[in-house]
């Protein structure tokens, strides 16, 4: 099996999983009765959690690009590493951010629910 090939099917599950995260985030939250607003936020960290994945997955589909190139040393000031590096370190700071408010959900939602009792 060739590279080009092992990356497809790789995005190919990726991009199952990632469906299969929505509809079940989709799914519980129904259920549980959560608000609009925190369903689309698990619904973005999925999707956040999904592009981080995939240039996780070009990462290292460049640094082995270039080893079969036959280059020794990684060069990680390379333009297109540091582009995928740095749109990764973004997509991180922003999937912490996401989880962050959701954590900030969850608890609003354990002390209204326990004065409440």
């Amino acid at each position: 099996m060739d590279k080009k090939t092992l990356y497809e099917k790789a995005e190919r599950a990726f991009n199952q999983a990632f469906e299969a995260t929505k509809q079940s985030v989709k799914l519980v939250s129904e259920k549980a009765g959560e608000a609009a607003h925190v369903t689309r936020l698990l619904i973005e960290k999925a999707a956040l959690e999904h592009r981080v994945t995939k240039k996780f997955a070009q990462i290292g589909s460049n640094v082995y690009d270039r080893f079969a190139q036959g280059e020794k040393a990684l060069d990680l000031q390379a333009e297109n590493i540091q582009v995928l590096l740095e749109d990764t370190k973004k997509l991180e700071v922003e999937l912490a951010q996401v989880e962050a408010t959701l954590e900030s959900e969850k608890k609003e939602k354990e002390t209204t629910g326990s004065k409440a009792v």
